[in-house]
């Protein structure tokens, strides 16, 4: 009987005695596992990184991952609507299908859509974000072409209540529980839900948003050299939508087992075990349908330390089975293998890190990326970095196996003339992935209360996917009408560069902490010359806090210039906002806080259709009280 790469996996690992983490990656805010896969402090790794820690989230008081993401360098972000409508995160002027999405290791997006689901997770799920940019296909695979975005769920240390009420009927309320010595346990649950905006800025019809949300986790040791880690985060709820388009219910969950067991003085290594499910259920009074996403993975790492440095082997396996249901069905089952290798050594002068990796995909066979980093310390508390690197994006399943459908036809008259449209549509088997190729170099600087840093890259991405019409005349009809048929199908048919600069930095003065960062990016699609949809050429993000005893104050302002959309043919103008985050200190253990967002109640847009401009919120006060002792 044939075995897959997963049983084999679990056979050879298991009959070595499995093993866990002990969770270096949470000792200590400046811990990061994202860039290297491997335990390292921020200031050793030799990409831009950004951490979200949990006192960040609870500080800015956040409603959810968009206001969260929206404050980072490097990335904008775009809403088709109020909360819990369609969201989009472009990093580094990448399109958004282009970021890596892990989940506690886990990989989230959906296989139909290629996308993940920024609404799944509340703020008080999130334990910590790291946010790596740069191409990392040679160490995760397919996605990491502007990035990897890791979210670690909540670690709470005891319990806690929070409740939240505000703008749009918005109201919240969350518990957690956490404990434990030689075996921890983490707890959290919570349900909010909001009266929303309307769809489009000139309708009055407001479409709601409710989440519920479980987080739960289990870490410790079953032997001195060998941890485990358990971890459940799963939301789910509706979604609120126009009566043409109509609602949908949503589920999302990501679970990972992971055992990590210390071989030898010079030899690590590690098992992750992943389930993830994205399930979508629309009630579309024209086409209703269930479409789902259900994964199984499995990671498996060694690493190996040694003079000069340190190999890391790996091996990433995963299955996804996605499905639809009515008007037109999908039952599509791809497996991905991917076998990589890096190496972490001492070079001219400074640290390097070279890296290969060979995914073989069931639907397009194999790709290969590499990625090759260098850095150097030039003086103390200044340093150099430079890397090249190859990434992919792999064809969604929708991409690929959309079922074969047909509209219309569809009659009308212009100017005395009689037209009468079909449309057919449906997924192209044949596709190839998107590739991409990155150099870049950095410049940083950093001293006691203050540092700065400067990343310039360009990227250049071919073999674009796009959904294209094919126009077939029909001659004149019966009645006399121009038929006409447009077959829409995915094809590889442009490419896009994008060349850009992040400047950043940070300083304590006068008793505050400040934070600055801009970001220009030229995202163009080489074959008409335009800048990429909704995405400014030009961002700049500050933020102020200071503590005054019991009062806690934090200033958060941002400016975008102007964007296209619908394929460059609109504009959106350019916008500034400013936000106000105010926490009271009542006792040792209750809180009082007031986030305001868009103190100055700007007109703005984030995304539009020709005619009509998507909604987006005037001025907004959220008031929470949160109750955690020995906070």
């Amino acid at each position: 009987m044939r075995q897959s790469p997963l049983a084999l996996a679990l056979g050879v690992v298991f009959s070595s005695f499995a093993y866990a983490e002990a969770l270096p990656e949470f000792v200590g805010e400046t811990i990061v596992v994202t860039p290297t896969r491997t335990a390292c402090t921020t200031d050793e790794t030799l990409a831009a990184t950004t951490v979200i820690t949990r006192s960040d989230i609870e500080r800015s008081q956040a409603s959810d991952l968009m206001t969260l993401l929206g404050q980072q360098a490097g990335i904008n972000v775009a809403r088709t609507g109020g909360e819990g409508k369609n969201t989009a995160v472009y990093v580094r002027g990448t399109a958004a299908k282009h970021v890596l999405v892990l989940v506690d290791g886990v990989r989230a997006a959906s296989a139909t859509t290629g996308t993940y689901d920024w609404n799944a997770l509340a703020p008080e799920q999130i334990e910590r974000i790291e946010i790596v940019r740069g191409p990392f296909s040679s160490l995760y695979g397919s996605d990491a072409v502007g990035g990897v975005i890791q979210i670690f769920t909540r670690r709470a240390a005891g319990p806690g209540v929070k409740l939240t009420a505000g703008s749009r009927g918005t109201r919240a309320l969350g518990f957690s529980l956490g404990g434990g010595d030689a075996w921890r346990y983490s707890v959290e649950a919570g349900r909010e839900s909001t009266d929303g905006l309307p769809t489009f800025s000139d309708s009055s019809t407001a479409y709601g948003f409710n989440r519920n949300h479980l987080s739960m986790g289990v870490d410790g040791r079953l032997t001195p050299d060998l941890a485990l880690v358990a971890r459940l985060a799963q939301s789910w709820g509706r979604n609120e939508l126009d009566i043409a388009t109509g609602d949908n219910d949503y589920k999302n969950r990501t679970a990972s087992l992971k055992f990590d067991h210390q071989a030898g003085a010079q030899w690590r290594q590690s098992l992750t075990l992943g389930n993830a499910l994205d399930s979508y259920t629309s009630y579309s009074p024209y086409v209703p349908a269930r479409i789902e996403t259900r994964r199984n993975s499995l990671s498996w790492q060694h690493d190996l330390s040694f003079e000069p440095g340190q190999l890391s082997l790996g091996l990433d396996y995963w299955k996804d089975h996605a499905s639809k249901d009515n008007s037109g069905q999908i039952d599509e089952r791809l497996e991905n293998t991917g076998l990589f290798a890096q190496y972490r050594f001492a070079a001219l002068g400074g640290e390097a890190q070279a890296g290969a990796r060979r995914d073989k995909h069931e639907a397009f066979g194999s790709q290969d990326t590499w990625n090759l980093r260098w850095g150097r310390e030039l003086a103390p508390g200044l340093r150099i970095t430079a890397g090249h690197g190859t990434a992919f994006k792999a064809p969604t399943v929708n991409d690929l196996y959309w079922p074969a459908s047909s509209n219309g036809p569809y009659t009308y008259t212009v100017d005395g003339v009689t037209y009468s449209d079909t449309y057919n549509s449906g997924g192209n088997p044949d596709l190839r992935p998107e590739t991409s190729r990155t150099t870049e170099l950095g410049l940083s600087y950093l001293q006691a209360g203050w540092g700065a840093e400067v990343h310039l890259y360009e990227t250049r991405v071919d073999d674009l996917i796009e959904w294209k019409p094919t126009v077939v005349p029909g001659g004149t009809g019966p009645g006399g009408e121009i038929l006409t048929t447009y077959d829409w199908q995915p094809e590889n048919v442009s490419s896009a560069r994008m060349r850009g600069l992040e400047l950043g930095g940070h300083a304590r003065w006068l008793e505050w902490a400040w934070r600055a960062d801009l970001a220009r990016v030229l995202a163009v699609n080489l074959d008409t010359g335009r800048q990429l949809d909704r995405r400014p050429e030009n961002s700049l993000t500050l933020s102020a806090a200071r503590t005054f005893g019991r009062h806690g104050l934090r200033i958060e302002g941002s400016a975008y210039s102007r964007r296209l959309d619908v394929n460059g043919a609109k504009q959106l103008a350019g916008y500034g906002l400013v936000n106000v985050a105010y926490e009271y200190t009542l006792n040792k253990d209750t809180r009082l806080g007031v986030r305001i967002d868009n103190l100055l109640d700007k007109d703005y847009a984030l995304a539009r259709t020709n005619t009509r401009f998507y909604e987006t919120p005037g001025r907004s006060v959220f008031v929470s009280l949160r109750y955690q002792p020995g906070k």
